[in-house]
């Protein structure tokens, strides 16, 4: 067990990583009774870990020392999951659970036991034991019952799970919803159950597209957004390039990148880098994914569509039909792929944003710049973004614009990618209308697909300029030539 202290003070150590080569947490010594964070990580070979989530686990796999006061638990690297009932017996013995962090994993197993304990985990830790029906106490040192309150933040990042799981965990979320609207919004249901506590979500995907073409229909995408609930400030569903593939990193950023694997299309046999030029960039969820729906209704305040049973006689509320945020402080969506007039409702809907990062649909024409400044404004006779002060535009090409593109390979042609590419990035002028509008914007920046050979504008009020960039050749232009 790794822990991090505070030498200068002496302090109990706060923060500890244990790396698990098997489900038995070890037993924690009287000192680590001030933890107020824990990493999980495992270390479980291949040929073990099926074997172990076959094997009945030990009564004392969470063992009774383990500190009570824990508010942040991470989980990382349990690729096939977690044997039943690690994971609900974990969560019970975490009465002051505030933030979880869950990282590249399957995290409903692979068996319907692993799955039903991960769902009875998740489902103990956003509503809060204090509000369950079955309050389990028998770890706490003191004998006493601890009142718990539901999640504040959860991280899910590269994290996979079969179809259904996500959108339960929006379920849980939505329902505590609506047991607070059932008994007139005096804050709890007629279950006992409190409102939702969770105010920060993010839910990030690292791209593997280049290299494994399934990818994205691994991404339950139409299920995300049904954890988008009005208790949250700040949410991100992002999608992002590769480490191994992204622009170069330099200074203090440049020894992370170290510590995660390649992909596998930038590496040969032998696991060694390729090296020369590698595949670029994202590719997010088509506009037309349900997912993309979900999340603009949610944000926009729309109605949904309400299923009935066969009979008739009974209504099904489907995961995502639920109300969603009213007061965001920032939105990154760049696994989803809105097109301008989507991106204005938001807008025009959410007036608080600060933090803004989204993927929007291009269109090849030079309106389409007018488009994009009217959307960060609400519309055209929007009032929205005032309060925008980071901006991010990830430009999707739209099918006209890939076959213009691809169409420069024409002999004859005089039009450049670089002129093309000038009709999609605002201009000077363009970010002098945008940032009348959100006069605290800080700073703005758009590339085609996070690939900078395509070209890339940077925008930044401190150092009052702008400057464009982009590839030779064939693969972009620049900036627009500021």
């Amino acid at each position: 067990m790794s822990t991090k202290t505070d030498d200068k003070n002496e302090m109990p150590p706060t923060a500890a990583q244990i790396h698990l080569q098997s489900f038995q947490l070890p037993v924690f010594p009287l000192e680590a009774s001030h933890l107020k964070a824990l990493t999980l990580t495992s270390d479980i070979n291949l040929p073990a870990y099926s074997t172990l989530l076959t094997t009945v686990l030990l009564e004392d796999a969470i063992p009774p020392s383990l500190p009570t006061e824990i508010e942040s638990l991470t989980l990382e690297l349990f690729s096939l999951g977690y044997p039943a009932p690690f994971l609900s017996k974990l969560g019970k013995s975490l009465p002051n659970l505030k933030s979880l962090t869950v990282y590249s994993q399957l995290i409903d197993g692979v068996g319907d036991e692993s799955r039903k304990d991960a769902s009875e985990f998740f489902n103990d830790v956003l509503v809060g034991n204090s509000n369950s029906k079955n309050i389990n106490n028998n770890n706490n040192r003191n004998g006493t019952n601890v009142a718990k309150s539901g999640l504040r933040e959860l991280h899910l990042l590269d994290v996979f799970s079969r179809k259904g799981f996500m959108s339960g965990i929006g379920s849980i979320l939505e329902d505590l919803g609506r047991s607070t609207n059932e008994d007139g919004g005096s804050g709890f249901g007629n279950e006992g159950w409190a409102k939702p506590d969770l105010r920060f979500l993010e839910i990030s995907y690292t791209y593997r597209g280049h290299s494994d073409k399934g990818f994205l229909s691994r991404i339950p995408g139409d299920e995300l957004p049904a954890m988008l609930v009005p208790s949250i400030i700040a949410a991100s569903f992002t999608l992002n390039a590769s480490p191994s593939t992204g622009p170069a990193l330099h200074g203090d950023d440049a020894g992370g990148a170290g510590d995660f694997p390649n992909d596998p299309a930038d590496v040969d046999e032998d696991g060694n880098p390729i090296p020369g030029k590698k595949p670029e960039g994202i590719i997010p969820l088509l506009n037309s994914n349900e997912g993309t729906g979900i999340l603009v209704r949610k944000l926009t305040g729309g109605e949904a569509d309400l299923e009935t049973e066969k009979d008739g006689e009974k209504s099904i509320l489907r995961p995502g039909s639920g109300p969603g945020p009213t007061a965001l402080k920032m939105l990154e969506s760049t696994l989803y792929t809105l097109d301008t007039d989507q991106l204005g409702r938001i807008i025009k809907a959410q007036k608080g944003i600060g933090v803004l990062s989204v993927s929007v649909l291009v269109e090849l024409t030079r309106e389409w710049r007018q488009k994009l400044i009217h959307a960060l404004h609400g519309g055209v006779d929007g009032a929205g973004g005032g309060e925008l002060e980071i901006v991010e535009v990830v430009g999707v090409p739209s099918d006209q614009f890939d076959e213009e593109v691809s169409s420069l390979a024409t002999p004859g042609l005089n039009e450049t990618a670089s002129s093309i590419l000038e009709k999609v990035f605002p201009a000077a002028v363009d970010m002098a209308l945008i940032s009348k509008h959100s006069p605290k914007l800080e700073s703005f920046r758009m590339t085609i697909l996070r690939a900078e050979s395509f070209g890339y504008v940077e925008w930044n009020k401190s150092e009052g300029r702008s400057e464009g960039g982009g590839g030779g050749g064939g693969g972009g232009g620049g900036g627009g030539g500021w």
